[in-house]
């Protein structure tokens, strides 16, 4: 897909913003009736000293489809290595820029997971007022530590199911 800079410890995808979100866009437009789920992370400085001893989360990054450099300093590093980075593929600006890839109304569905009590639900109007081409199907906010409950984690799975999003955006 695209060449990889090894960095960290980290496999990271050598990819501007515009290509990221091109890649984004053909995963959800060919993979309506698939239904494979894929995942992007952006490394961020914390996460490179997260990752050095938990092996989750070095889990997690191994089966990653994306990882997008989230960080200037990733991308001074790459730079300094003598293993370049395009750019800084930041989470916060990709998520728009994928929302502002799709014009017709109810083309994207997206589920917010993440932050605290009525914040995804404040920023799901204000998504629904700046892109009309994406529909929020639905918002949860789980309670810190829901990753250590089975219960929670399943109830989350269940809710996420129900709505059949395109996408969804963890932010925690």
């Amino acid at each position: 897909m695209f060449p990889k800079r090894s960095l960290f410890g980290i496999e990271i995808d050598a990819v501007a913003m515009r290509d990221a979100v091109l890649q984004l866009k053909k995963w959800v437009d060919d993979d309506v009736n698939n239904c494979r789920c894929r995942y992007v992370v952006t490394p961020n400085v914390d996460h490179t000293v997260l990752l050095t001893g938990n092996q989750q989360l070095q889990e997690s990054y191994r089966h990653a489809d994306l990882i997008l450099a989230d960080g200037f300093p990733i991308v001074w590093a790459s730079r300094f290595l003598c293993r370049p980075l395009p750019e800084r593929v930041p989470g916060s600006e990709l998520v728009p820029s994928l929302f502002d890839s799709y014009q017709q109304p109810g083309r994207l569905r997206v589920f917010l997971l993440g932050a605290a009590e009525g914040v995804a639900a404040r920023a799901a109007a204000k998504m629904n007022r700046h892109w009309p081409g994406v529909e929020t199907v639905g918002v949860y906010s789980p309670p810190l530590g829901f990753e250590h409950d089975d219960d929670e984690t399943n109830y989350i799975l269940g809710r996420i199911a129900l709505t059949r999003p395109d996408v969804v955006v963890v932010g925690l």
